[in-house]
């Protein structure tokens, strides 16, 4: 029998959910039919032939909304990282980490919706994605709220 503390490997934690919407974003942009945030560019090849170049821009949308889940992902796996039974000192590191992460899914929310109006995506896609992000916020909202009291005497 398990104890009720110990996590199965299936469980939800704010880390795999994190990496779960960094996948997801990864996997819907893509898709450059849905989102087409790229520059179109020829390169002459050397026998002479033009032939069109597709880049992802740097700054289109479809980048920052996949970085902003690779950075929310990165931020919690790195929070979780830091064990305060061993490293106390870290304790403020890993709250900061902590609300970052949870700063940054309400921005990605807000580009969510961007994205909606700029890439058509479906009402279905939308919500989909929105509640991904709403419920990932409130996991690191929880799990940072849990931490601060845990950790309040040290």
């Amino acid at each position: 029998m398990q104890n009720s503390n110990q996590h199965r490997p299936n469980d939800f934690t704010p880390v795999t959910g994190a990496m779960d919407l960094a996948d997801y974003v990864i996997t819907i942009t893509d898709n450059i039919i849905t989102f087409p945030d790229f520059i179109r560019t020829e390169r002459k090849e050397v026998d002479g032939t033009v032939s069109q170049v597709f880049i992802q821009r740097q700054d289109s949308l479809t980048q920052i909304v996949r970085d902003q889940a690779f950075r929310i992902f990165l931020l919690t796996f790195s929070a979780n990282e830091i064990n305060l039974t061993r490293e106390p000192w870290r304790k403020m590191e890993r709250l900061e980490k902590q609300a970052e992460a949870i700063r940054l899914c309400g921005e990605h929310i807000a580009a969510i919706q961007l994205c909606r109006k700029h890439f058509h995506l479906s009402k279905k896609r939308n919500k989909h994605w929105t509640n991904k992000a709403k419920e990932l916020r409130a996991a690191i909202a929880g799990w940072h709220d849990s931490d601060r009291d845990r950790y309040k005497d040290i």
